[in-house]
């Protein structure tokens, strides 16, 4: 089928439409830098999808494509039915929750107020912001909402971070590397509750380089040099491959792109 077949370039591809994230021949890099290669994707709503590859494959790049903030070269993605940044797009918006890797938090600002002042952005009531306060601050585990966040540790400030993520309940949460420094308690109660909302019909699709993490996604993207190398439940592709785990499959696939 030809891309772009369909009324207007702006307009998603009909196969796109039911996808909450479709990407299809995706590239983009830095100057002579190449980063994402003909890169395809798709995650259905209410999914969890979990990006899976080494440092520098891509990962991070690839949200920030899927968020707007960067352009595509070329190729196309299509998020929540339009391409993002156009001007029929959720995206970016407060159709989506993101919490980046590298942190984004004004020091200056306590808990309540960095919580109170993205809570304003997306259009929530006080008491709203506060009801959500109050739950996230004990499901994260954070420090008194008092504490300023510049004196927080590394790993509390990850969870602020998260905390900004969840706290206006999006359509579509992007979480790059979210449970990094997490103890084992708390991350299995973060995929308790991911695995919640998404069967409420949100769309999460979070990084990792944990294999064993990477295995509680519906879906999982293995990623190597700016492309997926494969892309499907992970007891199916456990099941192409003959193999018990994860890391065996994506092994093998490494072996595969060494030999061709």
């Amino acid at each position: 089928m030809n891309r772009r077949a369909w009324a207007s370039p702006l307009d998603p591809p009909p196969s796109a439409v039911s996808m909450a994230i479709s990407a299809n021949a995706l590239k983009r890099g830095y100057g002579k830098i190449r980063v994402l290669e003909d890169l395809d994707m798709s995650v259905e709503p209410g999914m969890i999808y979990g990006l899976l590859g080494p440092s520098g494959c891509g990962k991070t790049t690839l949200l920030n494509v899927i968020l707007g903030f960067l352009i595509p070269e070329s190729g196309e993605v299509v998020v929540l039915g339009n391409s993002p940044g156009t001007a029929a797009s959720k995206v970016p918006g407060s159709a989506v929750g993101y919490s980046p890797q590298e942190l984004a938090l004004y020091l200056d600002l306590t808990i309540h107020e960095t919580l109170l002042f993205h809570g304003r952005l997306h259009g929530m009531s006080n008491e709203e912001i506060m009801k959500r306060e109050e739950w996230l601050v004990d499901f994260l585990d954070l420090p008194e909402p008092e504490r300023q966040v510049g004196k927080l540790s590394g790993g509390q400030k990850r969870r602020v971070s998260l905390s900004v993520a969840l706290l206006h309940e999006p359509e579509l949460l992007l979480l790059d590397e979210p449970t990094v420094g997490v103890d084992p308690e708390l991350r299995a109660r973060i995929w308790k509750h991911l695995k919640t909302i998404a069967a409420d019909g949100t769309t999460i699709v979070l990084t990792t380089h944990y294999i064993d993490e990477a295995s509680k996604a519906d879906r999982v993207g293995l990623m190597r040099d700016g492309r997926l190398l494969a892309e499907a439940a992970p007891k199916e592709l456990m099941e192409k491959h003959q193999t018990t785990s994860l890391e065996e499959v994506f092994l093998s696939l490494c072996k595969r792109e060494v030999k061709a």
